[in-house]
Formats: C-alpha cells, structure tokens, sequence
C-alpha cells in the first residue's frame, strides 16, 4: 500500500482504514444473502399453505338478466332522483346531492348479467355521474336529450308471474 504524508511530515498507512472498509463491504453482503435466503425460504413455505384446501364454503346466487323486486324499486327511485334532478330551477348543490343519493342507491343492486338490461343501468349510472359534478350555470339540455334517446330501464323490470286461467265451475 502507498504511504501519504500528513501535514506534519509524518507518513501514515492507508491500510487499515482499506481493511476496515473491506470488513465492512463483507459484512453488508453477508446480510444480504442471509436477507434474500430468508425471503425466498418464507415464500416458498406460503406457497404450500396457499395450496391447502383450507376454504370457506361462500353461497353464490345465479345472476339473471332481469332485476328482481327490490333491486327494481331501487332502479325506479334512483330514476325518480335523477329526473327531480334534472328539473328546471334547481341549484348545482341540489343536483349534484341528488345524484350523490342516487349513486349510493345504485350500490345495493345485485349483479346482472349483460345484456339490454346492465346496459340501460350503465347509462344510469353515467347520467348521474355527469350530475354528481355539476356547477352553477351548466346547461342540462343535453343531457336531457341523449336520457330520452338512451334505452329504457323498463328491460329491466321482474316479470310478472303468469296468471292461470282455471274457470271456476259451480
């Protein structure tokens, strides 16, 4: 190792402070390998607990492509909301907490399958939230014109039970 002069004249080695760094560089590699040797001993052992079939049994529901009772009249006041909203003489604040209402009434519907019926509900969903951001002075006009263009939620509706015909005979 070279020598260097101090400012005194004396000469100093600069080996021990290289051994020292040297020392230290070891032992920061050292606890990383022993770091990643641990992660990859702990994934390896949840891999084998993910593969056990230590499942809870969940209820599924068949999903249809027609609301039922409850999500229907949910359907109908989350309409009912959005038309209040779009009425002529409300403030933003009203239709925007209208459409507020009327999002978190959608929440609660169950899932649908595709078709003209989740279709009619997305359109829904996107009137209300185009209300939902509405400021002072906004022009409804439009929106007005593409909700009578959109397709109607009545695809939605249960279906009616079929009344049986049966004569009474005295």
């Amino acid at each position: 190792m070279a020598d260097t002069p101090t400012a005194g004249g004396a000469v100093t080695s600069i080996a021990p402070r290289v051994a020292a760094a040297i020392g230290i560089g070891l032992t920061v590699v050292g606890a990383a390998i022993a770091l990643m040797a641990t992660i990859v001993m702990l994934s390896s052992t949840s891999a084998d607990r993910a593969t056990t079939p230590s499942r809870i049994p969940v209820a599924y529901t068949t999903r249809t492509s027609r609301l039922d009772a409850a999500d229907w009249a949910a359907v109908e006041n989350v309409v009912r909301l959005r038309t209040m909203a779009l009425a002529p003489g409300r403030t933003a604040l009203y239709r925007a907490f209208a459409a507020y209402m009327g999002l978190n009434g959608l929440l609660s519907l169950h899932p649908v399958l595709p078709g003209r019926c989740a279709t009619a509900v997305s359109y829904l969903y996107d009137n209300l939230l185009d209300l939902r951001d509405a400021y002072p002075g906004e022009s409804w006009r439009p929106l007005k014109r593409l909700i009578r263009k959109q397709p109607s939620l009545s695809v939605c509706a249960p279906r009616r039970a079929p009344v049986s015909h049966t004569s009474a005979e005295s």
